[in-house]
């Protein structure tokens, strides 16, 4: 199971950063030429918009998957560790279950008016769209990754997010 997740935040950050890099360079470029030229390319915000929800959403999905989320741990540092373990369950549990929420309903939104095209790129909604079912999607995977290890001992519960390693 840690092998599995080791594979999927690879593939993850590894198309999260190629977004970033596309739209890194499409906003540059996109400044350049407004200011430079007085000129812009067509659909270029739109297509840094999409962008920016795919990086957004994977990227949220590695934080689970690091345990790299913000916490605010100064209450449960204080409890005894195996109320920690537990505390650390029902949260890992209470964010998977509001992602399979959203999982949910985006299916649903994207099902309404994911045929709808975006005007300037002549590409239908979806296409952006499907980032939020992406995202909640991964990062019920691996909530569930995090129970499985954590239950087999494989890591530890209830020790504070955004370690060191």
């Amino acid at each position: 199971m840690k092998r599995l997740e080791r594979i999927l935040v690879r593939a993850l950050e590894f198309t999260f950063c190629v977004c970033f890099l596309i739209m890194f360079v499409l906003i540059v470029t996109q400044v350049a030429l407004r200011y430079g030229l007085n000129e812009s390319i067509g659909g270029a915000n739109e297509l840094a918009t999409i962008l920016f929800a795919y990086t957004s959403a994977l990227g949220i999905a590695v934080g689970i998957a690091k345990r790299d989320h913000m916490a605010i741990s100064w209450f449960t540092e204080r409890l005894p560790p195996r109320s920690r373990k537990v505390i650390d369950v029902i949260g890992l549990i209470l964010l998977a279950l509001i992602n399979i929420i959203i999982f949910w309903y985006s299916l649903r939104w994207i099902g309404i008016t994911g045929s709808r095209m975006i005007s300037v790129l002549q590409v239908p909604r979806w296409t952006a769209q499907i980032a939020i079912p992406i995202g909640t999607g991964t990062s019920v995977v691996f909530c569930f990754i995090k129970l499985w290890l954590g239950f087999r001992g494989d890591e530890e519960l209830g020790v504070p997010w955004m370690q060191d390693d």
